[in-house]
């Protein structure tokens, strides 16, 4: 049941007179389209709420603090203000994003002060049930209204077009607004709604939010009647002392995904900075030469690296490399062409040798880091471990070459358990090949890369090397691919006999691992 146009005037007038602003009685009419509210003096005329442009309730109205619905929101100095903040704002950060949205938070008491509009409607001029219904519908929110009338200004400053209001964009404008009498208007609700607010205002630790929250406020009135609520709190609602105003505005764009494959040459590099203590333990990790160049070129405040497993410090990743991620938190920059990405990989690669981006690297979707998370349990590594057996005689290879598929039980290693739980988690070793080998093939094999840094990585395996006397070498290679999780090393030597069973079983030898080397990751990425 809709409202006659001679009763629409009948509650504009009205709401005048209690002190609400011109847009406040037009919305609150129910009037919902957005051009009405550019200048909402004329449109008021228009749809025959005024008789002329003059009114002495106008005069009246803007000499009192705010309005009584919206606390001064949607005046006219108080969104031009916003305006020039907000645009002022962005331009200062320089995103390159094309589009915006805003989002408004604003004060806790403009919910109470609704209700007690939509009471005090309702019982001057004597809805029936279903007239209130159907104009609670239509009454657009204050939010909305300062869109209709901000966004249009916003795009002419900044040059950025405004996103529909339901629609997803990535970059975010928060504005907050604060009115001085928040809390204390709140205060009502500790006798109004009982124990749910007495219990917050008790117990503030858990209730770190405040007492009053924009949700716990949202539950109270839906479990409120209308009885218990004007017992309360007055209807209509007071004139408010004070307008609400601009406390701040922030600007955020959505995590923006940069991914790729790396090698690993080194065997003193930790994967992520190593702490212990709150010492720094090494000078430089992968993730701080892949990512420091990434974050200052898309002008991020943070990011978070992500990958495909981890290798220690002493393992190198070789071949294909190591599927990687980098999530950049709210970056300015977000537009990248094909030879922009090629510049930064070539800027990266160009920085250090102990690690290189393999191909360019490439703007990835959030969908994509499933790829990441779900190949920790599908995905197969390809690994080539030097090994070194002490036992005389030396024992023949066959029983290591004559397996496939083989299944395995592991233990939570020794060296690991003081960071992780301790499990019992089955894998399956899907391939072995081993083939003695003399050091100086060893070396060449393991060495398997064919750029301007091939004698560095031959030096650094001769050292290894050379930790064991010449009269205790005998060393075979093996090649192995396994299921995601598998504990290499331990496989290797036993762990004390928590892998079961181990190279070391299989020989019925005693097996020690000098050196290994990631060869591939199989997965399907980027």
């Amino acid at each position: 049941m809709s409202i006659s146009a001679n009763k629409e005037r009948l509650i504009y007038e009205y709401l005048l007179t209690i002190g609400c602003c011109v847009r406040c009685c037009l919305r609150l009419s129910g009037v919902r389209s957005p051009t009405f509210y550019e200048n909402p003096v004329q449109s008021s005329v228009t749809l025959g709420y005024k008789d002329d442009l003059v009114s002495e309730h106008v005069t009246e109205v803007k000499a009192k603090n705010g309005c009584t619905a919206c606390l001064g929101i949607l005046n006219d100095d108080a969104i031009t203000a916003a305006i020039e903040k907000i645009a002022s704002e962005i331009n200062k950060q320089e995103y390159d994003c094309n589009t915006f949205t805003c989002a408004l938070t604003i004060p806790i008491a403009v919910q109470l002060r609704e209700r007690s509009l939509q009471i005090n409607l309702s019982q001057k001029f004597e809805f029936p049930d279903e007239v209130i219904a159907s104009l609670k519908r239509t009454v657009p929110p204050i939010k909305e209204v300062w869109k209709w009338i901000a966004f249009p200004k916003i795009e002419n400053l900044t040059a950025k077009m405004s996103l529909p209001i339901s629609s997803t964009c990535p970059f975010v404008v928060d504005v907050f607004l604060v009115y001085s009498q928040d809390e204390e208007e709140c205060k009502i609700l500790l006798t109004m709604c009982g124990d749910t607010f007495k219990q917050r205002s008790q117990q503030k630790r858990k209730f770190s939010n405040g007492v009053f929250s924009r949700k716990s406020v949202e539950t109270a009135m839906i479990s409120t009647t209308d009885d218990q609520f004007v017992e309360h709190y007055p209807c209509p609602p007071t004139y408010p002392t004070s307008k609400a105003s601009i406390d701040l505005v922030t600007c955020t764009h959505a995590s923006f995904f940069i991914g790729g494959r790396y090698t690993k040459y080194s065997r003193e590099l930790s994967q992520t900075p190593w702490f212990i203590g709150g010492e720094k333990k090494m000078e430089t990790s992968v993730q701080e030469l892949l990512c420091d160049q990434i974050l200052k070129f898309v002008k991020a405040d943070a990011m978070k690296f992500l990958s495909s497993g981890r290798e220690d410090v002493d393992v190198r990743t070789l071949h294909s490399g190591r599927p990687f991620a980098v999530e950049l938190l709210n970056p300015r920059v977000t537009k990248f062409t094909e030879a922009r990405l090629k510049q930064l990989t070539e800027e990266i690669n160009g920085s250090t040798n102990l690690v290189h981006i393999v191909d360019n690297l490439q703007v990835i979707s959030k969908d994509q880091l499933k790829t990441l998370k779900e190949g920790e349990d599908t995905k197969t590594k390809t690994y080539r471990a030097l090994c070194l057996c002490r036992s005389r005689p030396l024992p023949s290879l066959d029983p290591i070459n004559n397996i496939n598929n083989l299944e395995i039980i592991q233990k939570t290693p020794v060296r690991v358990l003081h960071r992780r739980p301790l499990a019992t988690r089955p894998r399956t070793i899907h391939s072995l090949k081993a083939s003695w080998i003399s050091s100086y093939e060893m070396a060449v094999l393991m060495c398997d890369t064919h750029d301007s840094e091939m004698d560095n990585h031959l030096a650094l395996d001769h050292k290894l090397l050379n930790q064991v006397p010449d009269s205790e070498i005998d060393l075979f290679v093996l090649d192995l691919t396994t299921q995601a999780g598998t504990y290499v090393k331990e496989f290797v030597h036993g762990d004390f006999g928590r892998t079961k069973p181990s190279v070391c079983e299989i020989l019925q030898s005693e097996v020690d691992i000098v050196a290994l080397d990631v060869m591939s990751v199989n997965l399907n990425w980027p």
